[in-house]
């Protein structure tokens, strides 16, 4: 491609030449990131290219040409067909390109009333949108896991450890539902980030306003937004805060999953040997021969790290920056990309593990020392009027001497276990009344897809 076809893939080209060195590391791979992007790209121009129409800035021709074309890209997007060139920078300049090489003028006119500035923000607020929604929806589907297999090992007594020390009676299904809860939790954080996120920047331009007779509300509801982002600086001046939303809620995600292979390790060491992972999802040593690791478990707890990494690194580029836009945004993709592919990834490595897992009950069994049954046993004495600190002494003098009743206590367990059900059934009620929203709130933005895009 020689210099000057360079320059005209570029919407700012004006004909002077490049230091191919600076644009090299100007551009750095934005071009590659922006596939992420490209079919939220499609949506955005949709929506301006109806609301042009409307508003007199387009005809009627020109719309549904250009409609056409856009639907040809986003659906060549979702296939992998649709490529960026360094040249072009970004899957603006892409959209831009292709619509003009195919349609001429009507191409020419797509950009009028927009910067690079406001499509990027878009692009990124319908990204973290339907990310959010994809990654709530994952979570749904873990915490079904969660609860069946809670169900079923419900009866199955397990030591309760604190400082790693075994401290009260507990069981498999009672472990495994506090996962169920701390899902539930993601998905309502998760659905509180798109009630926030619902304002909609394009037609704020570079960020000071547009002098066209744009209709912005027009715009916002046809992309499926509630309102409109007021300010034009504060449009740019919000770029990466509903990113970090969601590198925030993945990084709460990432507490689940490490804690859970955290357990879960220390559950199939051969010390312990409470669990089982299926022989596949290990790997073997090098050197030893008789080694099966779960090297699984521990890519899943380092990814949780990483997930934090990439928050960090989000918010440093942001939060430095005095008002209005910088290129230092273009920084704020790669982090955000990165770690939602490796949460999804991670998500569905979780499940199979989870759904996976076997309980050596013999060896579980063999844990519930009697020691672990003291605090019932206190309790016991505090039910018939005794003061807890001299029940407490008496208890211990008792496991001291091992004087506690052991298989009477262990009938104790059945009023946590009686409390816990009712928990679990209402934790069941509340994963489906949230699975609905997710499920409705998929089909509405599936409908702004179609009637845009008349997929």
């Amino acid at each position: 491609m020689s210099e000057t076809d360079k320059k005209k893939n570029q919407l700012w080209a004006k004909g002077e030449s490049l230091d191919q060195q600076v644009h090299s590391f100007t551009v750095g791979d934005d071009y590659l990131i922006d596939l992420n992007f490209l079919t939220h790209d499609c949506l955005g121009s949709a929506a301006h290219a109806v609301m042009l129409s409307e508003v007199g800035l387009l005809t009627v021709d020109h719309r549904e040409s250009i409609l056409k074309s856009l639907s040809e890209i986003f659906q060549a997007s979702k296939k992998g067909e649709f490529k960026i060139s360094p040249e072009q920078e970004d899957s603006h300049t892409a959209i831009e390109a292709y619509l003009t090489e195919k349609l001429g003028e009507a191409g020419k006119r797509i950009h009028v009333g927009r910067s690079r500035n406001d499509q990027v923000l878009l692009n990124a607020r319908l990204f973290v949108r339907s990310e959010t929604l994809e990654l709530v929806y994952k979570v749904s589907e873990l915490a079904a896991l969660f609860s069946t297999r809670s169900a079923e090992l419900f009866d199955i007594p397990m030591p309760g450890y604190t400082h790693l020390q075994r401290a009260m009676p507990t069981s498999v299904g009672m472990w495994l539902q506090s996962f169920l809860e701390s899902s539930l939790d993601i998905i309502r954080s998760g659905l509180l980030n798109l009630s926030l996120l619902n304002r909609c920047p394009l037609g704020s331009g570079a960020g000071f306003g547009v002098s066209l007779p744009l209709n912005r509300e027009r715009t916002a509801e046809l992309l499926g937004f509630s309102a409109v982002q007021r300010s034009p600086i504060e449009c740019q001046n919000s770029r990466g805060r509903e990113e970090l939303r969601l590198l925030r809620l993945i990084s709460d995600l990432g507490i689940l999953i490490e804690k859970i292979s955290w357990d879960l390790q220390l559950g199939v060491m051969e010390e312990a040997n409470f669990f089982k992972l299926p022989p596949e999802f290990t790997t073997g040593s090098s050197i030893m021969p008789q080694k099966r690791n779960p090297d699984v478990l521990e890519l899943l707890r380092a990814r949780s790290a990483a997930f934090r990494g990439a928050e960090d690194e989000l918010r440093w580029i942001t939060s430095k920056l005095p008002s209005n836009y910088h290129r230092d945004f273009q920084l704020t993709k790669p982090p955000l990309v990165r770690a939602v592919r490796s949460a999804k990834e991670s998500l569905s490595v979780l499940s199979a593990v989870v759904k996976g897992f076997s309980v050596n009950e013999t060896a579980l069994s063999r844990a519930m020392s009697p020691e672990l049954y003291a605090t019932y046993d206190a309790f016991r004495s505090v039910k018939e009027g005794k003061p807890f600190r001299d029940a407490y002494k008496d208890t211990a003098e008792k496991t001291k001497n091992g004087k506690l009743d052991v298989e009477s206590l262990k009938q104790d367990w059945q009023l946590i276990k009686a409390t816990q059900l009712v928990y679990l059934k209402e934790g069941n009620t509340e994963l489906e009344s949230l699975s609905t929203q997710i499920s409705n709130e998929k089909t509405r933005l599936s409908s702004v897809e179609q009637y845009l895009l008349k997929l």
